[in-house]
């Protein structure tokens, strides 16, 4: 994936994760202050009383804006920088590049409603693994924790709420999660693995350990598998951004029509719906055809991309 081309002297494997590592630490530590700060000075509150004013329905408007500084801070930023250091075109480093068809957007539809089954199956599978008593009630008090950060985001009254979440809870995560999961770190673990499945997999691993979720690790893991692959064959995170937009999309929508019917609670929020396992094996079935399809067509749009770039080379001489 990496632009030879245009990189600057080579780093080993290792240094360019501790470059990256190294800059998301202290991103999130600036953005945890910036934020904290931010809110502080909006809600005029005490310092420690800002967690528990932020879950209050009434800012949740601030709590969205807190949430996109924190998280800017955090993933998007370090990773420009991390590319900056490493390319001479740090935006093609990352993967942001124009081949794109209509074709594999249409592919990457079917591959995501597949996902979103799958994800529901193993979010099934998830908690059928036995814990001990102190592991569980841990796990369920996060899982908890979290539920009352999202009742507040997800609370949708209007269409204009809607956009606002689609926005907020769907869109700049996709983008802001895939600069640093699939631009990054997954094109850094390949190098350092030697294996494209292994570098994909740890990827995704930390990908799903990243959002703190027992309840929902398999089904995050296998959604960080299916867009490192269409990452990895499509050589484009625009691409993997649209499929994680629109796995956000489905849920962001779920919980609108919840909202609207006045049926949006902490209960329904944890309740997925009980999906039969064997659904899973369909989904996977689907889903090996779809990438079948999905890797022929990127192969072709990037060998045209290729020849429309070198035939632009050769106009500017």
């Amino acid at each position: 994936m990496f632009d030879y081309d245009s990189q600057k002297p080579q780093y080993p494997a290792w240094s360019q994760l501790a470059y990256l590592l190294m800059l998301c630490g202290v991103g999130l530590i600036l953005g945890s202050f910036i934020s904290i700060g931010l809110a502080k000075l909006m809600l005029n509150v005490p310092f420690m009383s800002v967690p528990d004013a932020l879950k209050d329905p009434k800012n949740v408007n601030v709590s969205r804006l807190i949430q996109i500084a924190s998280t800017f801070f955090a993933m998007p930023l370090p990773v420009f920088i991390f590319a900056k250091i490493m390319s001479k075109k740090p935006v093609n480093f990352i993967g942001f590049n124009n081949g794109i068809s209509g074709k594999q957007v249409f592919i990457i539809i079917g591959i995501m409603l597949m996902g979103s089954l799958l994800s529901n199956v193993l979010s099934e599978v998830n908690t059928m693994i036995p814990l001990s008593k102190p592991t569980e009630a841990y796990f369920k008090n996060l899982e908890n924790e979290y539920t009352k950060e999202m009742m507040v985001l997800a609370d949708m009254k209007n269409v204009q709420d809607y956009i606002v979440s689609l926005i907020i809870i769907a869109l700049l995560p996709a983008i802001f999660e895939e600069m640093l999961f699939r631009g990054a770190l997954q094109q850094v673990m390949i190098k350092l693995t030697k294996n494209v499945f292994i570098g994909i997999i740890i990827t995704s691993i930390l990908f799903s350990a990243f959002h703190f979720s027992y309840y929902g690790f398999l089904s995050r893991l296998a959604l960080g598998l299916i867009i490192g692959y269409i990452f990895y064959y499509s050589k484009n995170l625009w691409l993997a951004s649209i499929a994680h937009f629109l796995y956000n999309a489905f849920g962001v929508t779920q919980l609108y029509a919840l909202s609207r019917q006045g049926l949006l609670t902490e209960d329904a929020l944890k309740d997925s719906g009980s999906v039969p396992i064997y659904w899973g094996l369909i989904a996977v079935s689907s889903l090996y055809f779809l990438f079948i399809f999905f890797k022929q067509e990127s192969q072709v749009v990037r060998s045209m991309h290729t020849l429309s770039n070198n035939f632009n080379n050769e106009n500017e001489i």
